[in-house]
């Protein structure tokens, strides 16, 4: 399927706000922000395949693809460019899970063009997948 989100760099946890809960900070995040109703839809059909018996939350960023999880760029004075920009990405909603969160893998040429371009590795570890929920309560 395919859909598209927004670049969003150094994205707050909180309003004003870059401080995780363990200390770490989202200073050299880079997440493309998709539609909340994305989101939602695949929630929906997870509930659905679980027989309406295991629901998930919302995450903190909403759905998200996370393209860059603290990582400083190679030149810090590039780092932002392209922010607020729409890119398109292809993704396999057959829902995943790993450690109480749930995703679906994702394929994007730009997210990866962007990595490089940053001076880090072109692929990402763990691959570019789409986050739509959690389990933990």
């Amino acid at each position: 399927m395919r859909s598209s989100g927004i670049l969003r760099f150094s994205p707050e946890l909180r309003p004003g706000s870059h401080q995780r809960r363990d200390g770490g900070s989202s200073r050299w995040w880079l997440i493309i922000d998709c539609d909340p109703e994305l989101g939602r839809y695949l929630r929906h059909l997870y509930l659905l395949a679980q027989h309406r018996t295991r629901s998930l939350q919302n995450p903190l960023w909403g759905p998200h693809i996370s393209v860059i999880r603290d990582e400083a760029p190679a030149d810090p004075a590039v780092w932002g460019r392209g922010d607020g920009e729409r890119v398109a990405f292809d993704f396999d909603p057959a829902v995943r899970e790993t450690n109480g969160f749930f995703w679906c893998p994702v394929e994007c040429a730009a997210a990866l063009t962007l990595r490089a371009g940053l001076g880090l590795a072109r692929e990402p570890q763990p691959p570019l997948h789409l986050t739509i929920g959690n389990a933990n309560r």
